[in-house]
C-alpha cells in the first residue's frame, strides 16, 4: 500500500525502502505510548491507524488502501478508532490538496485550526498542510 504513487502523491510523502518501512513498524508497535490498529474490510487488511506523538502533541494518522477509497472505510475506522482513544485534544495533519482526508476528518468532528507551508523532509514532500484538532 505504501509503495502506490497515487497514495503517496496524494499524502505528499515519500515511500519508504523496505527496510525503512519494516523499522517503522518496529518501532511503532514497541512504544507503549502508541495505540495502532489495522483496518479491515470484509476481511481484507486496507489500512492502518495510530495516535502517536508528535511534536508533544497527542495525534493521530491512518493509510488507506487505494482500492477501497470512497467507501466511508475510512470515515468509519476513525469514528470507531476515537470511541477508543478518548484522549483530547487530538491533532491530525494532512497535505491541504488531500481532499478525501480533510472531509474525513471534518466528518469525526475535527476542525480546521490552521494552514502553513512545510518544508520538504526526508519523508514528506513540501505542500501546504492543514491543521486539524478535534476537543
Amino acid at each position: 500500500m505504501q509503495l502506490d504513487d497515487l497514495s503517496n502523491k496524494m499524502a505528499m510523502v515519500k515511500p519508504r525502502s523496505s527496510d525503512e518501512f519494516a523499522g517503522f513498524w518496529d518501532r511503532s508497535l514497541d512504544n507503549s505510548e502508541t495505540i495502532t490498529r489495522a483496518i479491515e474490510f470484509e476481511g481484507v487488511l486496507v489500512g492502518s491507524i495510530s495516535c502517536f506523538k508528535a511534536e508533544g502533541c497527542d495525534s493521530i494518522g491512518y493509510w488507506i488502501d487505494r482500492a477501497a477509497w470512497g467507501g466511508g472505510i475510512a470515515t468509519a475506522a476513525l469514528a470507531r478508532f476515537l470511541s477508543v482513544v478518548r484522549v483530547r485534544p487530538l491533532l491530525a495533519v494532512t497535505a491541504s490538496t488531500n481532499m478525501g482526508s480533510r472531509r474525513v476528518l471534518e466528518k469525526c468532528g475535527f476542525v480546521c485550526t490552521g494552514q502553513r507551508f512545510a518544508p520538504e523532509s526526508d519523508r514528506y514532500l513540501a505542500c501546504q498542510e492543514s491543521t486539524y484538532m478535534l476537543e
